[in-house]
């Protein structure tokens, strides 16, 4: 056996460690949130939105991204939607769509990506139909008139200030573990590689069911972005 061949076992071994680490904790954060009533969510959301909004980093912001919630099991950002049209910022939400094939990607090729889109106004996001996940999602056609903050940083012109991230699982050491798709991880990399390395002030946002007391960490690997800020709906913010 040579050496090459031992070093694809044992990182197929530790991606294997790594994947199981994950599907335990998502299976533990979600049995936590099935026991998680509506009044609790809400309750910390306002938290978190007060949290937010004290944050300089989202003052200062005139360009943001905040991901649409789903209909339980975290934050619910409807009011941090509400708060930042209210201030003049430009908000950027989440659209997934099928990756166009690409020679250069290898390993790293994406059946489907996330880009941030344009949100107009309040009207428009009321006037989002909701997905398979309860999600609400702008409709291909619409993106004909929205603005892609990629191809605006490809272009040379702004891109975003900060970015408010979703997760099943965060740690005081701003580790976050996601659905499991790679989405928010793919694009932080995508616009890295646009904007010469710089990235926006990312801050996620979760249930205190969602964060985990030291010494309990969220098992990342190499491709896990950390996150700069972690806000937690029973009052908490801590920074990496």
């Amino acid at each position: 056996m040579t050496v090459t061949t031992l070093m694809i076992i044992r990182r197929m071994s530790t991606d294997e460690t790594l994947r199981c680490a994950k599907r335990e904790l998502r299976a533990a954060v979600a049995k936590r949130l099935d026991a998680l009533d509506a009044e609790s969510v809400r309750e910390q959301s306002r938290v978190a939105l007060a949290l937010l909004t004290s944050l300089p980093e989202y003052r200062q912001a005139r360009r943001i991204s905040i991901y649409l919630s789903m209909p339980s099991g975290e934050v619910d950002t409807t009011a941090m939607v509400q708060n930042a049209l209210e201030q003049g910022k430009r908000v950027f939400i989440p659209f997934t769509h099928k990756a166009m094939p690409t020679p250069t990607q290898g390993e790293d090729q994406k059946p489907s990506i996330m880009d941030m889109v344009s949100l107009d106004s309040l009207e428009d996001y009321q006037g989002l139909r909701r997905n398979n996940w309860g999600i609400p999602t702008p409709t291909k056609k619409s993106l004909e008139t929205r603005e892609n903050c990629i191809n605006e940083v490809r272009a040379g012109k702004a891109g975003l200030d900060l970015i408010v991230m979703p997760g099943v699982a965060f740690d005081g050491g701003g580790r976050r573990l996601g659905h499991g798709k790679g989405y928010y991880d793919y694009f932080l990399r995508r616009y890295s590689e646009e904007a010469g390395g710089e990235v926006p002030f990312t801050v996620g946002v979760a249930l205190k069911e969602q964060f985990l007391d030291p010494p309990a960490n969220v098992p990342v690997g190499d491709k896990d972005w950390p996150l700069d800020a972690v806000i937690v709906g029973d009052g908490i913010v801590v920074r990496r």
